[in-house]
């Protein structure tokens, strides 16, 4: 039969990847990012400061290059208690 999986007039589906783009917001949605592509590491960190910092017993960091990372809305409030590290986090909702 014409058109029917594997009979005359099939064309199989090629492959179309599209570019990966990752969005995220803060609780309230006052600030909200996309991301660009893969990232460029992922990791996991359960120290004192990043316990306190997120209130959980384990933090997943997922890192973009400046260059794939869009503030598309919003104005975080930075606060740096450990030197090197600005943590940044919603002046509404306080999420980060």
């Amino acid at each position: 039969m014409p058109g029917s999986v594997g009979g005359a007039g099939y064309v199989p589906a090629v492959e179309c990847r599209m570019p990966r783009v990752e969005t995220g917001a803060c609780f309230c949605g006052a600030i909200a990012a996309t991301m660009d592509g893969e990232p460029f590491w992922i990791c996991y960190d359960h120290d004192d400061d990043c316990r306190r910092a997120i209130g959980s017993p384990l933090t997943v960091w997922v890192g973009y290059r400046p260059s794939q990372f869009n503030l598309s809305r919003g104005t975080p409030k930075a606060f740096s208690k450990t030197p090197g590290v600005i943590r940044t986090f919603c002046p509404d909702c306080g999420s980060r």
